[in-house]
């Protein structure tokens, strides 16, 4: 029976908050090996318009996108999801309340309220960012599967956030004065089930590798969760297998202990 490994990709596979910001040759080795007799599913809060091509490159077997909100398989997409009128409308009403920004998502663009907004450019600096991708928002009709807020400092966000939850689920950034923020109800697991039920893979014979707490759900719902050393706190004690840090190759150290790959 094929096997099914779904994987984060920052903090799992790559970590630019620690200068990793290129896969290491064993990352490409095991997907190569991967793809030759299994799947390989990467699982992302970005949406594709924020897929390096480094990425795309690794051509894995399906992407789980959006937090949960997308999701293909082989090239065919099983599951788009959307917020509704009034979500949106309250991302926009309440974020400019407390002086933040918004990023609203489809799958492959990027919109932003202002492109010289304060906020956003204080954003674009903490996160080492560049304006390129990023576009003013005209149409106030388009439909989003994903949006991100920032603001000043955590105070301000944290009442953003309490004011939206009815709306929406938010995931905070640790360590940014910003959050993701999904279509209600939906996270990364949704679409995780989406491709399990599609390709019929019994749950012993699934894999997820995460670090963020916006990978728990992801991790909850496979046969074989698997936390990366360097995760959040949160992710702990929790019962999940755990692998190396990321910095480590963890990701590759756990397929060749538990026999889903052959050595390089």
């Amino acid at each position: 029976m094929k096997k099914l490994v779904f994987c984060d990709i920052d903090g799992t596979i790559l970590d630019g908050s620690r200068g990793m910001n290129e896969f290491s040759e064993k990352t490409k080795y095991a997907f190569e090996q991967l793809k030759k007799e299994d799947y390989v599913v990467v699982a992302s809060g970005r949406c594709r318009g924020l897929l390096d091509q480094k990425i795309i490159d690794l051509q894995p077997s399906g992407y789980v996108l959006c937090n949960g909100a997308y999701a293909e398989i082989e090239g065919s997409p099983i599951l788009e999801l959307y917020f509704s009128r009034e979500a949106v409308s309250k991302i926009r009403e309440i974020t400019l309340k407390y002086n933040g920004f918004y990023i609203m998502e489809t799958l492959d663009h990027m919109y932003v309220d202002s492109l010289t907004s304060s906020s956003f450019s204080a954003f674009l600096n903490g996160w080492g960012k560049v304006l390129e991708g990023f576009r003013e928002e005209r149409d106030k009709d388009t439909d989003y599967m994903i949006a991100m807020i920032g603001f000043f400092d955590k105070e301000m966000l944290h009442k953003a956030a309490k004011e939206l939850s009815p709306y929406v689920d938010i995931f905070d950034h640790k360590q940014f004065s910003s959050c993701d923020v999904n279509v209600k109800g939906v996270n990364k697991s949704t679409g995780v089930k989406k491709i399990i039920e599609y390709l019929g893979i019994p749950l012993e014979d699934t894999y997820c590798f995460g670090d963020g707490i916006n990978d728990l759900e992801m991790l909850e719902c496979v046969g074989h969760p698997v936390i990366m050393a360097n995760c959040v706190d949160d992710l702990k004690g929790r019962g999940f297998e755990q692998t190396d840090d990321v910095l480590e190759d963890g990701f590759y150290n756990y397929l060749l202990a538990n026999k889903l790959i052959k050595a390089m």
